[in-house]
């Protein structure tokens, strides 16, 4: 009888899990099945950074931003530059935030510290399904 609420218990956690993993899908344009990656971006105490400041991932897939300096950070697209210049804009990342944005469409995606200009990076999303190109013998 004691085993009762356990099973209880873990079939909530499970529901809520597919739950919220449904829910992802919906707002990426994947089908639940498919995977959704997170990519972290860390921005380093005192360093004026961001690492990796550059990243390939797929179409879906999120980027999370995380602030680990001791200044506040924002982050942006560069104006002008990319497949959509107006992309990215973050609230102000106070010591210890972060930040993530979805990308639901292909291309390149360059962006900066709002703040500190001198801090850029890129985000390069290809299509989920992307293969490497086949190699052709001679």
């Amino acid at each position: 009888m004691l085993q009762t609420p356990w099973i209880i218990i873990i079939s909530v956690i499970v529901g809520l899990f597919s739950n919220t993993a449904t829910a992802l899908a919906e707002e990426t344009g994947l089908s639940s099945t498919e995977s959704v990656s997170v990519h972290e971006v860390h921005i380093p105490k005192g360093a004026d950074k961001f690492e990796p400041s550059v990243l390939k991932i797929k179409i879906g897939d999120a980027v999370k931003w995380i602030n680990e300096d001791d200044r506040g950070h924002v982050i942006a697209s560069i104006p002008g530059q990319g497949t959509n210049d107006k992309e990215l804009f973050a609230p102000s990342m106070p010591t210890g935030g972060s930040w993530s944005h979805t990308f639901k469409k292909t291309g390149e995606y360059p962006y900066f510290c709002y703040i500190h200009y001198v801090m850029m990076g890129v985000v390069f999303v290809e299509e989920a399904n992307q293969e490497p190109p086949a190699k052709i013998e001679q």
